[in-house]
């Protein structure tokens, strides 16, 4: 299926759209936010007199090569205990960084059920060990002396999950067509050039929940980069078929959270989602009653949660704790502007 994303900013009578194209999707998903148009001084962060020199140019606390997993994640190069460098999946829907039971024998490490806890993953929970791990590092950004949860990694080769308990106040910027992902203290840092802007909620923890829209039904928008799906909840599909006045297409797919429990979905197209002025068109999310949802107290109302299928699919794509917004900038075509 093709997915487009659009964006546009309309002033007075005067209305400029730019159609921006892109590449075909493999997998299923979309991504949503809230719909209408935004005016860029509502989400403005800084003063007005702020001046060129106000802004400190960094060098970024963490860059590297990054390269999608088996699932589409992203995949950070980290640190641990001085070795390595390990394979991480770069995971915002997860609070707390979790390591494999593969990366302790590496290691020399060992895990203890004494202090166990419960890890929480989009299609169930489960009980896991943890292991005293010294220290995480991404370039500057560290973890030490910590208790993490232990627990099988999603696809092969990935030695954990890097979560947003190492990200705050920091800026995460992703370019995929690159191939880099950078990690930068975000104070009166630039925001991606070019980019559009989403103002977004902190909730839950560090998760990012941004308002969004999909075909005229208002949602909250988790931003989840450890999902390989987008997904949406009941509430979402029913107002979807209310809507529509009858069923739409629909096709049985498993979905495999991290604690590794199987839930059922179904995968349905979608005519249209906005993210702010971004818009993407003809997409699929898979639909069912997903364990996240209830945890994060969204099962009763229309709410997704964006995946990797989407938001890989960007030119650039960035998330700011500082100034709790995400930033989008779409893949151009050449003769998208006319």
């Amino acid at each position: 299926m093709d997915t487009r994303w659009a964006i546009g900013y309309t002033y007075g009578r005067r209305a400029l759209a730019a159609a921006l194209a892109l590449l075909s999707m493999m997998d299923p998903g979309g991504v949503a936010a809230r719909a209408g148009v935004l005016d860029p001084a509502a989400i403005k962060t800084l003063p007005s007199e702020a001046k060129p020199e106000d802004f400190a140019v960094v060098k970024p606390d963490y860059q590297a090569d990054t390269t999608p997993d088996q699932i589409g994640r992203i995949v950070v190069p980290v640190m641990v205990n001085g070795q390595g460098p390990f394979l991480f999946a770069l995971d915002t829907g997860a609070n707390r960084t979790v390591v494999t039971p593969q990366l302790l024998t590496a290691l020399g490490l060992v895990s203890t059920s004494d202090d166990s806890v419960t890890m929480e993953g989009a299609t169930g929970s489960a009980v896991v060990p943890t292991a005293i791990i010294a220290r995480i590092a991404a370039g500057d950004v560290v973890l030490e002396n910590q208790a993490l949860p232990v627990a099988q990694a999603l696809a092969a080769g990935i030695s954990g999950i890097f979560g947003a308990d190492a990200l705050e106040n920091k800026h995460v910027e992703i370019d995929f067509k690159t191939g880099k992902i950078e990690i930068r203290n975000a104070h009166h840092l630039r925001p991606v050039e070019g980019a559009v802007r989403i103002p977004a909620q902190m909730q839950f923890g560090l998760l990012m929940v941004v308002d969004a829209v999909v075909d005229r039904i208002h949602v909250k928008a988790v931003i989840d980069t450890g999902s390989e799906y987008t997904l949406g909840n009941a509430a979402l599909r029913a107002a979807l078929i209310e809507r529509a006045h009858s069923k739409r297409p629909k096709e049985p797919i498993d979905v495999l959270g991290e604690t590794l429990v199987l839930q059922h979905g179904d995968l349905q197209p979608v005519t249209t989602l906005t993210v702010g002025d971004v818009r993407a068109d003809h997409f699929n999310i898979v639909f069912g009653e997903f364990y996240v949802f209830r945890l994060w107290g969204l099962d009763t109302r229309p709410a997704l949660v964006i995946g990797m299928d989407l938001i890989s699919k960007l030119d650039t794509f960035a998330i700011d704790y500082q100034r709790r917004e995400v930033q989008l900038l779409p893949r151009v075509r050449p003769d998208v502007y006319r």
